[in-house]
């Protein structure tokens, strides 16, 4: 079909407005702002991981936050959810307009439950998201949308960072980050103003949370393909998650680099996110999901042995920090399109919502405990700002010795359903474990998200492979 006989996507504009200030919102929330503030107030690292954690340990809430959308509907709920958590941009902005000099130690606490009350709401309004978009959008477009979805939420997240960036250059600390959060609430507002012009899709009839809750122990216990995915991936994100934040951390509480130049590295790494899914997304398909993991692996293994150096006191390697974000965002999108392509061929035929779903929870829990971990692991003695080197260095050992590991479980990795296409969601774009949160509600309610049935096989090329060497 030629471009000019697809359906337009102009009536789904104020959805992808939606996308376009929720990611300013989020960005500053659940950000690097974030990590940078708590530092510049005397955080931990311990404490740091804590706030950083709460967006993945309450993924659990988003399921049960499935029970009310019976009754309030998919856009109510976003609603309420979104404007709660905006409510609570308002205690990092209260302490930026302080600005103390000598902070308190409350002040870190407000900041750490500001994060928790936050990623709640978030969590109570996010599981109606995806299926409302699902719901919304015809199967013709899905595709497209996405696809631009992914655009303008690239485009917003680096712009949000590189206004940060300039805040940060242009004034002084605490006033930079007053107006961030001022920006983030004024993102929430629109966001919420675009999603009111969207058309409701009709409530759903039911839940599944008795059906999670009850198969959720057999499908994480037996030996399938599922377990032997879930466990690479819990493995992954027992290291991997805390990279972020606590190179953030390090950078400003012990390298004493600018927050500017720290939210510059944040606007190139995901600006490599945006450049490498673009590169990959219609290759993954001819190349296959394990070459694209193992690809997203040697990367990163790189980086790993990058920062190890780093730390270990070899300065002129500060020069190529730049590179090093964008590489690591380059692998990030690598692992995300793998994993989207991947994950259908390993989920029950009949059961692919629900075996979504416990994928997310289960890799989400394990990677908000991880931040937590390691933070608490590499802080300083008596919750000082700052990290202990020689222990910092073990934790990307480790991260290395994890990102070795799987890269020689991968080929033994086994899966069904190599027909089924990759699922569809822009959620992970900037940030690589966001895709969890937009997956783990993809349930189907009513009818109006993705089927649980497997699609027809149209392309001879989409077939099983017996051998499954991809």
């Amino acid at each position: 079909m030629s471009s000019s006989n697809q359906p337009s996507l102009a009536p789904y504009a104020n959805l992808l407005k939606f996308g376009f200030f929720n990611a300013t919102t989020w960005m500053i929330g659940l950000g690097t702002p974030l990590v940078l503030l708590a530092g510049e107030l005397g955080a931990s690292s311990f404490q740091v991981g804590i706030a950083y954690a709460f967006v993945l340990l309450l993924l659990p809430v988003q399921i049960l936050a499935t029970y009310t959308l019976p009754r309030f509907g998919y856009k109510r709920q976003v609603i309420f959810g979104w404007a709660a958590r905006g409510v609570f941009l308002l205690i990092p902005l209260g302490l930026a307009s302080i600005g103390p000099s000598q902070p308190a130690p409350w002040m870190v606490y407000s900041l750490i439950a500001s994060s928790f009350f936050f990623s709640f709401f978030r969590a109570i309004g996010g599981c109606a998201v995806m299926p409302m978009i699902y719901a919304t959008l015809p199967d013709a477009v899905r595709g497209r949308y996405f696809a631009t979805d992914q655009a303008v939420t690239g485009l917003s997240g680096i712009m949000t960072l590189l206004l940060c960036a300039a805040l940060f250059r242009l004034l002084p600390t605490y006033d930079a980050f007053f107006w961030q959060y001022a920006y983030a609430i004024i993102g929430t507002f629109f966001t919420i103003y675009y999603l009111s012009q969207v058309e409701d899709p009709p409530k759903p009839t039911s839940t599944s949370l008795k059906q999670i809750a009850t198969e959720t122990p057999r499908i994480c216990l037996s030996k399938s393909p599922f377990r032997q995915f879930l466990l690479m991936m819990g493995t992954n994100a027992l290291t991997n998650t805390a990279f972020i934040p606590l190179q953030a951390y390090y950078l400003k509480t012990e390298a004493g680099l600018s927050m500017d130049r720290i939210l510059s590295f944040s606007a190139l790494q995901y600006l490599g996110v945006i450049i490498g899914t673009l590169l990959t997304r219609n290759h993954v398909d001819r190349i296959g999901a394990k070459p694209v993991f193992r690809l997203s692996l040697l990367s990163a293994m790189a980086i790993s042995l990058y920062w190890i150096f780093l730390i270990q006191g070899h300065s002129a390697l500060f020069a190529f920090l730049p590179l090093a974000f964008f590489s690591f965002g380059c692998s990030t999108s690598l692992w995300v399109t793998a994993t989207l392509k991947y994950l259908p061929r390993v989920c029950d035929e009949r059961k692919q919502a629900l075996h979504v779903s416990v994928h997310s929870a289960m890799v989400g829990l394990v990677g908000g405990i991880a931040p937590i971990l390691w933070g608490y692991l590499v802080k300083i003695p008596g919750n000082q700002p700052g990290v202990r080197t020689d222990t910092f260095t073990l934790f990307f050992v480790a991260l290395l010795v994890s990102q070795i590991g799987i890269f020689f479980y991968i080929p033994r990795l086994t899966s069904e359903h190599r027909e089924r296409p990759a699922l569809l969601t822009s959620a992970g774009v900037l940030r690589q474990t966001r895709y969890l949160s937009a997956l783990i509600n993809l349930t189907g309610h009513n009818g109006h998200g993705p089927k649980d049935q497997p699609p027809e096989i149209t392309d001879p090329q989409e077939r099983p492979d017996p051998q499954e060497r991809r």
